[in-house]
């Protein structure tokens, strides 16, 4: 039995296609060597938590587009893996997809492969760094529309 354990929680209502979201964490999932068992959480919510979570955990009060939370896998047993959470602001989202002169949909994604890969240890701190973040994100972006969904 082929078990699935990344989740796409939706706090904010939205009529996202949740079909094409998974498919675009299974494609990330096996590019980057990423077990297929290894638990990952999207939670899609508003400015308001992201504002919260902000603060909580990196001390700025003000809302952002995506934030991930990395799991440390030393204190499990051998057979569990978590990958993370990734939270996405629905409002940034809306408010960029405008900006950005795309769907809600393709910020959605955009914001989502971002979040994975910093839990796959790319960053952004410096400017090859960013270049690369920036590049492996239209990569993915860019595989999306050979995605039947």
């Amino acid at each position: 039995m082929n078990e699935i354990n990344q989740e796409i929680i939706s706090l904010a209502k939205n009529e996202l296609n949740i079909k094409r979201l998974r498919k675009i964490i299974n494609m990330i999932f096996q590019d980057e060597n990423i077990n297929q068992h290894t638990q990952l959480n999207i939670v899609i919510t508003n400015d308001e938590y992201l504002r919260e979570l902000n603060l909580r955990f990196k001390n700025l009060y003000s809302p952002t587009d995506v934030l991930s939370f990395s799991f440390d896998n030393d204190l499990l047993p051998e057979n569990i893996s978590i990958l993370g959470d990734v939270y996405l602001s629905l409002d940034r989202a809306e408010e960029q997809a405008v900006q950005y002169k795309v769907s809600l949909q393709n910020e959605i994604e955009r914001l989502m492969i971002h979040g994975i890969l910093h839990l796959v240890g790319y960053t952004h701190d410096d400017k090859d760094n960013y270049k690369d973040m920036t590049n492996k994100t239209e990569y993915y972006l860019n595989q999306i529309d050979k995605i039947k969904t």
